[in-house]
């Protein structure tokens, strides 16, 4: 596991600047989040490979700026919508397999659409099926809008897909939905591909990693005892941090916590520094 930063906490900076910030400030692992359609062109995801390959930076998952409008692609009734929103997303697969991006994070049907969740999980199936096409893992993220921001819609999507799901988790949009941590994690158990990571304060929900109340060793430990195996991004809204050397603080915190935390083998024993 390495922390890293995704590209979003400095919006409305635009996708490939905030790329090149983090590369100055010597930031190995970052998530991309695309902002708009003409960052879906060829030459765009070239200038971003670009910047990758120049300081060997990794992207751990690509965030598309369409998921706001996948309730009206992917839980519709009208067949073309589907057609429609498959082409959007294998371009996002094309870029993920340029760019060597292992995952896309998807929000899916908001929480109030009459759409049988049975469907949206199929049509999360197809996207998924899609998806390995281009060697790219398709996540299924808990966000406070959308049905998945409930451990009920997690356990219900595990079932209807014979398991074969992946989960971001997003501890903000947890908090937001008015879920507790703990019962997320178990809902979520096995599957987390990635994690979105964030604190709180009673001024603000979503602040840098180690400034407010989030016990990040239980967290971590429980991580680690469900087979956790890939990277906590830090994803913040601007308002969340005071500049890069706080979020640089806050990310190599969560390195050297995450790294200190194990779950003895064989026994419920757990350790952190």
């Amino acid at each position: 596991m390495q922390c890293g930063i995704s590209t979003s906490c400095f919006y409305p900076q635009e996708t490939a600047e905030a790329l090149s910030a983090l590369r100055g400030a010597g930031v190995e692992t970052v998530e991309i989040f695309l902002n708009t359609f003409s960052e879906l062109e060829l030459s765009y995801t070239e200038r971003l490979r670009s910047v990758l390959q120049d300081a060997g930076m990794r992207a751990a998952a690509l965030h598309p700026f369409t998921s706001g409008m996948e309730t009206f692609f992917f839980a519709s009734e009208y067949g073309g919508r589907l057609e429609d929103g498959l082409r959007i997303y294998r371009r996002y697969f094309e870029i993920c397999r340029v760019l060597g991006i292992p995952r896309v994070v998807f929000h899916g049907d908001y929480r109030q659409t009459p759409f049988p969740f049975q469907r949206h999980c199929e049509n999360y199936l197809l996207l998924r099926r899609t998806a390995r096409e281009y060697g790219v893992d398709f996540c299924q993220e808990n966000v406070v809008r959308c049905k998945c921001g409930l451990p009920e819609y997690v356990r219900q999507m595990r079932e209807y897909t014979g398991d074969d799901v992946s989960f971001v988790l997003d501890v903000k949009q947890q908090r937001r939905a008015g879920v507790q941590l703990e019962e997320m994690l178990d809902a979520m158990r096995g599957k987390i591909a990635h994690v979105h990571l964030s604190d709180y304060t009673q001024q603000n929900d979503c602040t840098a990693p180690g400034t407010g109340g989030l016990a990040l060793e239980p967290f971590f430990r429980e991580l680690r005892r469900g087979g956790f195996a890939g990277d906590i991004i830090i994803e913040l809204y601007r308002s969340g941090f005071s500049s890069m050397d706080e979020l640089l603080a806050s990310a190599a915190m969560v390195n050297k916590i995450y790294a200190g935390c194990s779950v003895a083998s064989g026994s419920e024993k757990e350790q952190c520094p």
